[in-house]
């Protein structure tokens, strides 16, 4: 999902930037329109991918020129990894921003990589896999306040794996998940938003609640439920100086399958967590992180500096989470100011962790 948004945000963003004046006028007049751009990212599960998307934008009809644009992206990507994602994504807002919705379609043919289950599995564990994935998210949201908004939520997703290891754990097909299946369920969700600045927040909050059902009536094949708490409040020290923390809580009950399992190093709504982790590195029921960043931006000219930290751990009941054994992500990167009135940055990110590293580069902030 992270990288879907990142073609979003490209698509709409980024071709503005660097156009002339005249160009830059034009477009922000414009209501509604097509930007067809390359894309080009890196993360440590991918290695360098590129790819296509085509943006469509359009504001609602009436509704004031500043008003949030309604975006569908569609988008093909290859990944020096052998992975192929095709995907298209939804962001739309209608009747004055009451109602926001947030569709996702895909199909992924993606070689990883599988550790087992526990906060304590060791590198001797690691094993390929190639799954072979269709997925469907849907939520629909409808504002019932100045800053809070509640909703529903869908989720489908099938799954085969095309090839694993013979000696591997997933081959014994003992692993929930192993032999594949469909996860099929629905739920509600609350927020809280009152952010100054979605791309790059300098104050405000953003909190959000949500509850997912996954059982046979839905038309799953396994039965589990799914809570998660995601929290991030923004302090403004001066004109450039922003620190940001971010408290995330996920938890679940049944026998989910090890694709639904919380990963550290997870991506949340598009966003990092425990960076300098393998997605998926270590997985469990559930998963408990926190993390900080001071950012300063800018620097000189456009350009911005961070520096985080994080820690965070997984663990198969919440009784048995030790604190004084979790995960610690480090790290810092540079900021470069793509858009000055969007507030949106190219994010070049190097991150540490136990026995671990890695390097990001994308749209947009961690959280």
């Amino acid at each position: 999902m992270k990288k879907l948004i990142s073609f979003l945000l490209v698509a709409f963003f980024v071709f503005p930037c660097f156009g002339n004046e005249n160009e830059k006028s034009l477009i922000k007049q414009k209501r509604s329109g097509f930007i067809a751009l390359p894309v080009l990212f890196y993360t440590p599960e991918t290695k360098l991918a590129g790819g296509v998307a085509i943006n469509y934008y359009f504001r609602e009809s009436g509704s004031a020129s500043t008003s949030k644009p309604s975006i569908i992206v569609p988008s093909i990507t290859y990944t020096q990894q052998k992975q192929m994602m095709a995907e298209l994504v939804a962001d739309l807002y209608w009747q004055n921003e009451m109602y926001h919705i947030l569709g996702y379609l895909g199909y992924k043919k993606f070689p990883d990589k599988f550790y087992g289950i526990g906060k304590s599995t060791p590198e001797s564990n690691e094993e390929s896999y190639t799954p072979r994935s269709a997925k469907i998210n849907l939520s629909i949201l409808k504002r019932i306040g100045a800053k809070w908004g509640a909703g529903i939520q869908f989720e489908f997703e099938h799954n085969k794996l095309i090839l694993v290891e013979e000696s591997g754990l997933l081959a014994q097909g003992v692993i929930p998940g192993s032999e594949g299946g469909t996860t099929s369920g629905a739920g509600f969700l609350f927020n809280r938003d009152s952010r100054d600045n979605i791309f790059y927040p300098t104050s405000g909050c953003y909190c959000q609640f949500s509850v997912s059902l996954f059982n046979n009536a839905l038309g799953s094949g396994y039965d589990f439920k799914r809570y998660s708490i995601d929290f991030r409040q923004y302090l403004s020290l001066s004109s450039s100086h922003v620190v940001a923390v971010q408290s995330y809580l996920n938890m679940q009950t049944g026998e989910p399958p090890f694709q639904k399992l919380s990963m550290l190093a997870g991506r949340i709504g598009g966003y990092n967590l425990m960076r300098g982790y393998y997605e998926g590195r270590y997985r469990d029921k559930n998963m408990m992180a926190f993390q900080i960043e001071y950012r300063i931006l800018p620097v000189w000219w456009r350009l911005g500096l961070v520096a985080f930290a994080g820690f965070g751990d997984v663990s198969d009941k919440m009784e048995n989470f030790e604190l004084r054994k979790f995960k610690y992500s480090i790290g810092g990167g540079i900021r470069f100011l793509i858009n000055q009135n969007e507030k949106l940055n190219i994010r070049l990110d190097f991150a540490y962790g136990k026995n671990s590293s890695g390097m990001y580069i994308t749209i947009g902030e961690a959280f």
